[in-house]
C-alpha cells in the first residue's frame, strides 16, 4: 500500500484533536517518538503502514480513515452565546475565548475588549510562545520585555510571549483587539 501521497498527517491532527489527545499522550499511548508525530502531522514525512496502524488503534479509528483522500470534516462553531469569558485581574479587560478547547495545545484565539485605558498584564508563556494582535478599533500600547509598540486601528503585530507582556488601551473609549497565541 503506497500511502506518500495522501494527506495523513491532517487527519491524525484532526482525530487526534477531535479526541483532546496531545501529542505527548499520542505518543506515549502508540509508541511514536512525538518528534515522529509532529513531523507526520506537519506532512514533513511519511509513515510507515505499522506506524499508521499503531496511531489508528490509539485514536479509535481505522487506517482507512486516517488515510482518507477525501476527508469531509465538518464545520466546527462555536457561538458567540457559548463563547467562555475571562476578565483581566481588574476586570478593565473581557477575554472572549474563540478557539475550541482541542486546539488548546498549540492555538489560541480571543476577543480582547478594553475598557477605556484599560489593559491586560501577562506573565511568561511556554518558552518560545508568540503572540499576534490586531487592532479591530482603537489604540494600544504593546510591550513584550524591554520592547514596546503602539498599534492603531487595522495594525498588527507579532511579539515574544515567553516573558511578562502588556496590552493597554490608549484610549478613553472601548477598544477592541483579536489575540492569536501561537506555542511552538
Amino acid at each position: 500500500m503506497d500511502i506518500s501521497h495522501l494527506p495523513i498527517g491532517k487527519n491524525i491532527m484532526h482525530y487526534r484533536k477531535k479526541k483532546g489527545i496531545s501529542l505527548d499522550e499520542l505518543a506515549r499511548r502508540s509508541g511514536v517518538s512525538k518528534s515522529m508525530l509532529s513531523q507526520i502531522e506537519q506532512e514533513k514525512t511519511n509513515p510507515t503502514v505499522i506506524t499508521v496502524w499503531k496511531i489508528s488503534r490509539v485514536l479509535d479509528t481505522s487506517i482507512e480513515e486516517l488515510v482518507e483522500a477525501g476527508s469531509d470534516f465538518p464545520i466546527e462553531v462555536l457561538r458567540r452565546s457559548e463563547a467562555p469569558l475571562f476578565y483581566s485581574e481588574d476586570h478593565s479587560c473581557t477575554i472572549q475565548v474563540n478557539s475550541p478547547i482541542h486546539m488548546m495545545d498549540n492555538l489560541e484565539l480571543y476577543t480582547l475588549t478594553f475598557q477605556p485605558r484599560g489593559g491586560l498584564h501577562s506573565k511568561p508563556h511556554y518558552p518560545k510562545a508568540a503572540e499576534f494582535l490586531t487592532v479591530i478599533s482603537g489604540r494600544v500600547k504593546v510591550i513584550a520585555g524591554e520592547f514596546s509598540a503602539v498599534l492603531n486601528e487595522g495594525d498588527t503585530a507579532r511579539y515574544r510571549a515567553d516573558r511578562d507582556h502588556s496590552i493597554i488601551n490608549l484610549d478613553d473609549s472601548e477598544t477592541t483587539a483579536y489575540l492569536v497565541v501561537m506555542f511552538p
